[in-house]
């Protein structure tokens, strides 16, 4: 996958620059992801503060953020124009690529005797039926649209996006964030393809101007990456 040529990039991207305006949104962005995260805990309380909670604290901040990007592109056709064009062929050029990075990195897991997956265990030993059901759900919508608003929306357009170098540089940078971000992890080989997923959802959202094909993408790498931790779950 690689990035069009500027020139075709979708007309919300080719509007004026404006530094300030874009580091302010931005500045919004982070502080709104940090606040809800932070203080959610303690209006839950820690003994009812679980996998469903968190999930659910996803799904507040991606409807704040979403509104705040709406709000952005409001004079550029709003939501329409946050959903990019062309998604198809990002889709395309994505989606085996993400699959193919995960087989190759539970290979590695698998041989390195790695076989401890993140959705184990205790943390959802004591959910219902109906509550899994819920937190598959959940996790396939809420992390996708929260993730790719904060990092390929608003973090990512700190950058003008408008030359190879700009975007090159946009992709390295929101990579390395997400990356950073992936705490849950505790393995080399997972963050190696947090990273490369990284580089894929920021290619994906270039290279169509806008989110629909970053989440999409998102949600195809959660699916993908929970079946990854079934099976390594199996061989322990």
């Amino acid at each position: 996958m690689t990035f069009n040529d500027s020139s075709r990039t979708v007309s919300v991207e080719t509007e004026p620059y404006c530094w300030f305006r874009r580091v302010g949104m931005a500045a919004l962005a982070v502080a709104v992801f940090l606040a809800c995260h932070l203080a959610a805990p303690g209006l839950v309380g820690e003994t009812r503060w679980n996998l469903l909670w968190l999930l659910g604290t996803q799904g507040i901040t991606g409807a704040i953020l979403l509104l705040l990007a709406i709000l952005q592109y409001r004079r550029q056709g709003g939501f329409k124009a946050l959903l990019g064009h062309d998604p198809e062929r990002a889709l395309r050029l994505g989606a085996p690529l993400i699959i193919v990075a995960y087989l190759v990195v539970t290979f590695i897991e698998a041989a390195l005797g790695h076989t401890q997956g993140t959705f184990r265990g205790p943390a959802l030993s004591d959910f219902s039926a109906v509550q899994i059901m819920l937190f598959f759900a959940m996790i396939l919508v809420f992390p996708a649209i929260t993730e790719e608003l904060l990092y390929r929306h608003f973090l990512i357009r700190l950058f003008p996006l408008n030359g190879r170098t700009w975007q090159t540089l946009a992709v390295i940078v929101t990579t390395l964030l997400f990356m950073q971000a992936q705490g849950q992890y505790q393995h080399w080989p997972s963050y190696l393809l947090m990273g490369g997923l990284g580089v894929i959802l920021g290619v994906a959202r270039i290279v169509s101007g806008g989110l629909a094909a970053p989440i999409l993408l998102h949600a195809l790498a959660d699916a993908t990456g929970m079946t990854s931790d079934l099976f390594l779950t199996s061989l322990d």
